[in-house]
């Protein structure tokens, strides 16, 4: 891994090696370039995330005994069972970037002091390792702040918090449960299955950091001259957003590739991070067998009850390898 000082000129017109803030800079701009045009997106539809589907599980009353002389027993009721619904909604697109040559026809990539003290170009494998690894590795914690701009996150409100936008008013997860109070003996007999929804789970991007200052390298210019000059700004974060793009898009680069998957599971050269609000499956873990008369008519019925546990978690996972 190589990872380069650029170069700048100082107040007296020297050259001289940039600083390590603002050489930080540099990769939180990368990392702002990126969140204004992610090239590893997220939307809400029919899904095909790695790990998935993920499954909301809730129990239903058994169907209805009648008798004409007695109630039903326990035994001779149908068991309440569990009604399981699968969820893929979150769709990965992966958008295509031409390879990143060396920053355009006219630049180079910023310009660095070799142990011999010479001016030298960085390489494509230099950009990654100096810009475009230390951003995805800062993009690819829990974290939800502006340093992870254009990943994204789960939470259980529609409204996004500061910082974040909803990708969809379409849940990507819903935990439901039985309705137990639905349930009444001069129901009976009950409809099935009557669940009531217990929490709905959104996907929100995070936003970039606002504009900021941020030093201009020295670069080659090759363009119908020879000489060296400072990066002009709006080519400097071309190259940055081209790189991000390519590199997190591609996976051409160790440590600059981006991925999303509901799985835990963690691969060689591979670091996950789980990201946003846990998405819970609750059931009610009873039952409760119901009886009514009604003339000769002797009804019951095995209903939900009991106390609400956690069956599973659901994570969405961000992953940089």
């Amino acid at each position: 891994m190589a990872v380069r000082f650029a170069v700048k000129l100082n107040g007296d017109n020297n050259i001289q090696r940039c600083t390590q803030e603002e050489m930080t800079a540099l990769v939180q701009e990368a990392i702002r370039q990126y969140g204004l045009d992610p090239s590893v997106v997220l939307s809400v539809g029919s899904g095909d995330l790695s790990g998935g589907p993920i499954s909301d599980t809730r129990l239903q009353a058994g169907a209805a005994g009648s008798d004409a002389t007695d109630f039903d027993t326990a035994s001779e009721l149908a068991d309440v069972s569990t009604v399981t619904v699968n969820f893929d909604k979150i769709v990965q697109t992966i958008e295509s970037e031409n390879t990143l040559e060396s920053g355009d026809d006219s630049y180079s990539f910023p310009l660095y002091l070799d142990g011999s003290n010479n001016l030298r170009a960085m390489t494509l494998t230099d950009v990654y390792d100096t810009f475009v690894v230390p951003a995805v590795t800062l993009m690819c914690t829990s974290d939800t702040g502006t340093d992870q701009a254009g990943t994204y996150t789960i939470t259980s409100s529609t409204s996004a918090a500061s910082g974040e936008t909803l990708v969809s008013s379409t849940p990507v997860f819903t935990d439901t449960r039985a309705n137990a109070g639905a349930y009444t003996a001069g129901g009976l007999p009950e409809t099935v299955d009557q669940p009531t929804t217990i929490t709905n789970y959104y996907l929100h991007s995070i936003d970039p950091a606002s504009e900021a200052t941020i030093v201009r390298p020295l670069v080659h210019v090759r363009a119908n001259t020879d000489r060296i000059q400072m990066y002009p700004l709006t080519d400097l974060r071309a190259m940055l957003r081209h790189a991000m793009r390519r590199a997190t898009s591609s996976g051409e680069h160790t440590g600059g590739t981006i991925r999303y998957s509901y799985s835990s599971t963690v691969g060689a050269n591979i670091s996950k991070n789980s990201r946003g609000t846990a998405m819970l499956d609750t059931k009610l873990d009873g039952s409760t067998r119901l009886t009514n008369q009604v003339g000769d008519d002797y009804r019951a019925q095995e209903v939900p009850s009991g106390s609400a546990g956690t069956i599973s978690t659901h994570r969405l996972y961000i992953a940089h390898s």
